[in-house]
């Protein structure tokens, strides 16, 4: 055995350790390599420790043998005697624009169902050292600020579900690695080469260094630093919220205009993104640029004018006060 594999299978034995997982997992897996290494190094524990696995692959559509894929990956599956599942989106769901964001919306949406359907509480997905990285200079590029820049989380809950990602320090060529040694192959993605997608301009853009891993290390440790500056604009945010906030419902807010202009721009924008994000029942944030333009707006001199934005209303309340309602 050597470090690699170890360094795979101490991922998932931590997290089992910690989460004291006694009955059943699912697994999303697209046929990738990330994806199909996490669900051997998963079925291997689970078998040792008598736990039933669910293996789930969404058929998103968008692609003409997408249907195929995911026979392909049941196809492989079958030879581990693991359960395999397909969730297809409908045809009338499947994205038009902004295919990317939209996607991995209905795919976790679509994951997290039918594990609330089948009493599954924990779901493991295969992001991996890369996809944070490629996940941090796409952000960069958009000119996103600290949340946008900190990584994803190794644990995190969707729907209920708890969503587990213990690759997150390890290589793709680390997972590729342990599949070559068991003599397991992997489907790639053709779309993979498509430059129309900005992640794939910048996975190109990193597979051009020499020491690609290490760059990408690097990048996810820098990563982990700003999210620790993010935990302390929150904990000031969280602070000048109770000032500025004077009512706070599923479906309404009410704030302060004055306030609001009087503490930090950054920290009134990581508020008013919270609101709009509860409100308009939004998973992501605005894009800053367009937030910008709300705050300003917010805060300028004079009469407030009604105004949408991000599936809210926003008007005149009283005196210095607007209210932030769903469209």
């Amino acid at each position: 055995m050597n470090n690699e594999y170890k360094n795979i299978t101490n991922n998932i034995e931590e997290v089992f350790t910690n989460f004291f997982i006694k009955k059943q997992i699912a697994v999303a897996i697209s046929g990738g390599c990330d994806s199909v290494a996490l669900t051997l190094a998963l079925n291997d524990f689970c078998r040792e420790n008598k736990i039933k696995i669910q293996a789930l692959t969404i058929d998103h559509g968008v692609r003409k043998n997408s249907k195929i894929e995911a026979k392909k990956v049941g196809e492989l599956l079958k030879k581990f005697d693991i359960s395999h599942k397909i969730l297809s989106i409908p045809k009338k769901q499947i994205p038009q624009k902004n295919i990317e964001a939209n996607l991995r919306e209905i795919r976790y949406k679509m994951l997290s169902d039918f594990c609330k359907k089948n009493h599954i509480e924990f779901l493991f997905i295969g992001h991996h050292v890369g996809d944070i990285a490629e996940n941090f200079l796409i952000r960069l590029f958009r000119g996103s600020g600290l949340d946008g820049l900190s990584p994803m989380q190794k644990i995190s809950e969707i729907n209920g579900i708890k969503i587990i990602r213990p690759f997150l320090e390890i290589s793709k060529d680390e997972l590729k690695n342990y599949l070559i040694e068991k003599n397991i192959s992997w489907f790639e993605d053709e779309t993979n080469d498509d430059e129309k997608f900005l992640r794939n301009k910048i996975r190109k853009f990193l597979a051009s260094f020499e020491d690609k891993n290490l760059l990408e290390k690097r990048i996810y440790n820098a990563s982990l630093e700003i999210s620790k500056t993010r935990d302390f604009f929150d904990e000031i945010m969280n602070e000048n919220e109770l000032e500025i906030i004077e009512q706070n419902a599923d479906n309404l807010t009410i704030i302060n205009r004055q306030k609001l202009a009087e503490i930090n721009p950054s920290i009134a924008l990581k508020i008013l993104a919270k609101i709009l994000m509860k409100i308009g029942e939004k998973k992501y944030k605005p894009r800053k640029e367009k937030l910008v333009r709300f705050y300003e707006y917010l805060i300028a001199d004079g009469l407030i004018k009604k105004r949408e934005f991000y599936g809210c209303v926003c008007e005149k309340y009283h005196d210095e006060r607007v209210k932030i309602f769903k469209k």
